[in-house]
């Protein structure tokens, strides 16, 4: 039986896009990226997502949906934790056991409330509030999560990982997170640990990992805060 192969199709953004993009940096796999406008964001290359969802690809009505193709027959997966964790058990990311892929379900839980905070806490500021309320977040409620994280990593003081004596989705998500909240998670030295493990391995496949367009530090047309 030939190889799977793959297609993603979300926004020309970071957001639920980008951690499927890394796992299939890491893993070292090939995938079509399939990249639409978002103009409520300021970006306006890419595909028209009209056109996708008037196609009936979408079972939602919404991205990211990934499609793979195996045995000549095409299968859609939707919602992004799926599809992440789908990606997961499929390149060896989820633990070596129940135990420790439970503990990588906790920390992406977790990591879904942080972003669930980050959406009620940052992006419903205005505009100009945005950047000094990044700063709030991360400094007073990014805290209260990772200090959990971090113990739970401390567990593996004898490995650079989260969850154990190798990478999982949980780095990734971590190392994801990460960026998209402009910190290396320096003040918690296990998953700082982590991000930096990451970083390294994602090294030699970092320039197909075009984070967002515009480029991941220019934020003249996003509306990420700087």
């Amino acid at each position: 039986m030939s190889e799977a192969t793959y297609k993603l199709h979300y926004f020309n953004l970071r957001a639920r896009g980008e951690l499927p993009r890394i796992i299939f940096a890491y893993a070292n796999k090939k995938f079509e990226d399939v990249r639409y406008a978002a103009p409520n964001f300021g970006i306006t290359e890419g595909k028209d997502i009209a056109t996708v969802k008037a196609s009936g690809l979408l079972p939602f009505g919404q991205v990211p949906v990934l499609e793979v193709t195996t045995g000549g027959k095409t299968h859609v997966i939707s919602q992004s934790h799926a599809i992440e964790r789908y990606l997961a058990r499929e390149f060896g990311l989820y633990g070596s056991s129940n135990l420790e892929a439970a503990r990588i379900d906790e920390i992406l839980e977790a990591l879904v409330d942080v972003g669930n905070s980050f959406a009620q806490q940052v992006w419903t500021k205005p505009r100009e509030e945005q950047a000094e309320a990044l700063k709030k977040f991360v400094s007073e409620t990014l805290p209260k999560t990772a200090t959990v994280i971090d113990k739970f990593a401390g567990e593996h003081s004898d490995s650079a990982f989260c969850c154990g004596k190798t990478l999982t989705l949980a780095d990734l998500a971590l190392f994801h997170t990460g960026n998209m909240l402009h910190t290396d998670w320096k003040d918690f030295p296990n998953i700082h640990k982590s991000y930096e493990a990451v970083g390294k391995a994602l090294e030699k496949y970092i320039a197909c990992l075009l984070y967002t367009s515009p480029s991941p530090r220019d934020r003249q047309k996003s509306r990420m805060p700087s």
